[in-house]
């Protein structure tokens, strides 16, 4: 099997949707031999932030001398950052080598008159496998949405369980209510471990501490009191938790509490210096997520794609660019509620410029530009990366900002994009 084969078996899978249940999932798994079961893991779930979180771990471990295993999606730049060790994506030779070995069981599966798995669990297994033979020291595993039925969570003994900021998304499966919604993450936990969460609201945070006083599992949560933020703009911050001194550079005023999570993790699982997690997360960097990408104008990326994050999102402009023009590239996906997108950050739009994103889900940009329109802000359209920079740029003043945002699904090109030949 060739790379492009490789590819399609997982493209035609992805085609099956989303399949409630594990039982597929561990059907794989047991023909591969339970790889899972082989792997030191940590596992996240949450709404906003779980990239982040493992992003400043992951940097951390590697720091203590770890073999780091990290398992995402989606994903923003190549296919095959899905699967990292030491932030190196798997090498493209390698992955129909994995896939082969998948596609026959699941061959078998279906002759059998079994399920099939889905693209997310196959990739799942892949990961499984690929840390396994790798001998990562850990593997950092992000639920792909929500956690009772998702396939990660065939993960029967974690070293830990760890929640990023839990808000409402994905209603259609996890549930109505923020309440709801938490019950069915909370389902990663396993019984007689640690669990250490991000902030949350008194909802959720009630639901976490039922979930692990039902499994005899110690809930660790990141107390806002332990926080003191000495400094904070566009460049990173400079804070103390719990009377340690840190400095990040990623910005945004939610990647604080994210630190302290992860720093927390660090201490409390691995046992971890002061030293080896401050030095590691001083330099952190996650693509997408609050990116400054050029200077004059100033370009940040943001892949905020549901309403808390857009509430955060708003709140970082208003703290660092009040009063200043900000000129806006959006995307959206038709099945989020961009409806609310539009009314949270409608106050701080000077401009927009809308563009569709180049995936079956995208909302078309006609639709999302009169949906501006009506909500007050000046509005109009491009078709692609060049002509939305373009329009921005002979628009913006050295001063002012240029903010693309609105989904994860078409930011690459804006990363990759060659702002220089802008300059004058």
């Amino acid at each position: 099997m060739d790379l492009p084969s490789a590819k399609q078996f997982i493209e035609d899978k992805n085609k099956l949707g989303i399949t409630p249940g594990l039982d597929n999932i561990k059907e794989l798994l047991t023909r591969l031999g339970n790889p899972q079961k082989d792997v030191k893991c940590l596992h996240i779930g949450g709404t906003n932030g779980k990239g982040s979180i493992f992003a400043f771990l992951q940097d951390i471990l590697i720091e203590a001398g770890m073999k780091v295993g990290r398992y995402i999606s989606p994903t923003i730049m190549t296919y095959l950052e899905r699967f990292q060790i030491n932030k190196e994506n798997m090498l493209e030779e390698e992955f129909p080598r994995y896939v082969s070995v998948i596609k026959e069981q699941v061959e078998a599966m279906e002759a059998e008159g079994l399920g099939s798995p889905s693209a997310f669990e196959i990739e799942t297994a892949i990961a499984f496998l690929y840390f396994k033979e790798m001998k990562v020291d850990v593997a950092l595993i992000e639920c792909g949405m929500g956690g009772a039925l998702d396939a990660t969570n065939v993960l029967e003994h974690p070293v830990a369980s760890i929640f990023a900021s839990i808000s409402l998304d994905h209603m259609s499966f996890l549930g109505d209510t923020v309440e709801e919604i938490a019950l069915n993450k909370s389902k990663i936990i396993k019984e007689n471990s640690v669990c250490i969460s991000h902030p949350q609201s008194a909802k959720v945070s009630e639901v976490l501490r039922n979930r692990c006083m039902q499994l005899n599992t110690a809930y660790i949560e990141v107390e806002q009191e332990n926080i003191n933020v000495i400094s904070e703009d566009v460049s990173g911050s400079v804070f103390t938790y719990k009377n340690g001194e840190y400095s990040i550079s990623l910005s945004g005023t939610f990647q604080i509490e994210n630190a302290c999570t992860a720093i927390e993790i660090a201490q409390v699982v691995f046992e971890l210096d002061y030293d080896i997690i401050a030095r590691a997360i001083k330099n952190t960097n996650w693509l997408g997520r609050f990116t400054v990408v050029n200077q004059e104008p100033l370009t940040i990326i943001d892949g905020a794609h549901n309403e808390k994050a857009w509430s955060v999102l708003n709140s970082s402009l208003n703290k660092y660019f009040t009063n200043k023009q900000i000129i806006y590239i959006i995307g959206v996906l038709k099945d989020k509620e961009y409806d609310k997108m539009v009314d949270i950050l409608k106050d701080t739009m000077s401009y927009a410029i809308a563009i569709t994103p180049d995936t079956p889900r995208g909302l078309d940009k006609e639709i999302l530009s009169e949906l501006l329109l009506v909500n007050g802000v000046p509005a109009t359209t491009a078709c692609n990366a060049e002509e939305a920079i373009t329009m921005a740029y002979d628009m913006a003043e050295p001063e002012d900002v240029v903010m693309v945002c609105g989904s994860l699904s078409f930011l690459a090109e804006y990363i990759n994009y060659d702002y220089s030949k802008h300059k004058e």
